[in-house]
């Protein structure tokens, strides 16, 4: 687990602590979006800084963390169906905020700060949630995938098939005339 101690960073406020990791396939083999998972091809590297930017605007504590992550995910085109490797490059930034056991409100100003309980900054779970986030909705194998044949089930891509073009819902005909 990815944790750093936050007592040095409070008590310097001139520190830096550089963040370098690394989660090999045997340790984090896919990611999900919520919806499917996606297996992962390169190991997911993370590189940052950890340091106080010092009290913000309500009188918070706080520690930052700006960093990248980076791999390469194995997805399926929404045309054609064919494996795409997508490159993943995502800014990763986090606001830990010191909790001193009082539970603040969630509101839009604050949703993006990370309550700090304790002495450790869970540094993994931020990282993997932001990476997560960055999982494109819509993956295409080119710009111009022309996808597979509702009938046949033929990859357009590698030539027309020989099912009928006008093989249209019968209720869609009534629009016909409009075009």
């Amino acid at each position: 687990m990815l944790t750093y101690q936050a007592k040095p960073l409070f008590s310097d406020k001139n520190l830096r602590i550089p963040v370098e990791a690394k989660w090999e396939l045997s340790e984090l083999s896919e990611l999900s979006d919520g919806l499917s998972s996606y297996p992962v091809l390169e190991p997911l590297t993370v590189s940052g800084v950890l340091f106080n930017p010092g009290p913000d605007a309500n009188g918070k504590e706080r520690i930052c963390f700006d960093g990248t992550a980076r791999t390469v995910l194995q997805m399926s085109c929404d045309r054609c169906l064919e494996r795409v490797d997508v490159s993943l490059e995502t800014p990763v930034n986090a606001s830990f905020v010191r909790q001193n056991g009082v539970e603040t409100e969630i509101t839009f100003d604050n949703m993006d700060e990370v309550p700090l309980e304790g002495d450790e900054i869970p540094l993994e779970e931020v990282i993997l949630s932001d990476v997560s986030l960055s999982i494109p909705m819509k993956v295409l194998c080119k710009e111009d995938c022309k996808g597979l044949c509702p009938v046949c089930g033929k990859d357009l891509n590698f030539g027309a098939c020989d099912c009928e073009e006008d093989n249209l819902d019968p209720r869609w005909d009534a629009l016909k005339s409009l075009f």
